[in-house]
């Protein structure tokens, strides 16, 4: 295949792997305490054999590579909910939740109470305080305070403290759904971080950047698309070209 086409098939499967990206981002605009994804690529040089004034010689030939994506952990705004169980952090750092895989984090605090009164995400899963339990409330329990520091206390006492955790490098996070990560290693207490009640932490997508980006890699796309086609009619023409000669 002609390098021009090859070329321009790898710019299009550049802006088909940024348009999932992009799609997948504007998808959760609303998704509480989602972070937005950038991938990124990197270059793979091949070296091929041309036919030039000097005989043939080896050329390096540039495609474009997927890398990996990366997350943006910069925090999303805060909208008040009145809810008492929902809770926002201000600051870095991820609510610890059990799930049947293991321990994995979220920045999501839309949290409720299940049938056992267990404080649980929005899909179930249950809370972990900073010792790694679970916390629990009796149906008397209706008054709950949950301070700064991530203190929970109701009408009958102190309750436990929410185990907000941090890493050392966040990047290295993996999202497994449901608003959760999975992590390699193991998480440190936090510093510094507050906690702020009846709050959310909105999705850190700014829709009008992720529509203007999508338009760019469109007209990219198009670009690339027409450089194939003429390629292609290109070729068909030397084709018919060299047929009527020898005919």
């Amino acid at each position: 295949m002609d390098n021009a086409l090859l070329l321009s098939l790898s710019n299009q499967m550049v802006a088909r792997r940024s348009m999932d990206v992009i799609a997948n981002n504007i998808a959760n605009m609303n998704t509480t305490g989602f972070k937005r994804e950038s991938p990124v690529f990197g270059e793979f040089v091949i070296n091929v054999d041309t036919e030039g004034e000097f005989g043939r010689r080896a050329e390096p030939l540039s495609f474009v590579r997927d890398n990996f994506a990366t997350h943006d952990m910069s925090a999303g705004g805060l909208s008040t909910t009145g809810n008492p169980l929902d809770v926002a952090i201000e600051g870095d750092g991820f609510f610890t939740v059990s799930t049947p895989e293991g321990d994995r984090y979220t920045r999501n605090g839309n949290f409720g109470r299940d049938d056992t009164g267990r404080l649980v995400t929005n899909t179930g899963h249950p809370v972990l305080d900073d010792g790694g339990s679970e916390i629990v409330f009796s149906a008397e329990e209706t008054q709950i305070s949950i301070a700064r520091d991530g203190t929970i206390s109701t009408e009958a006492g102190l309750k436990g403290k929410l185990g907000v955790v941090d890493f050392e490098n966040p990047q290295t996070l993996r999202p497994v759904g449901d608003s959760l990560w999975e992590a390699d290693e193991p998480p440190a207490a936090t510093e510094g971080n507050k906690v702020v009640q009846a709050m959310l932490e909105k999705s850190n997508v700014q829709p009008v950047v992720e529509m203007v980006r999508m338009m760019a890699i469109m007209r990219s796309y198009q670009t690339s698309t027409e450089l194939l086609n003429t390629g292609e009619d290109l070729s068909r023409r030397a084709v018919q070209k060299l047929g009527e000669t020898r005919a």
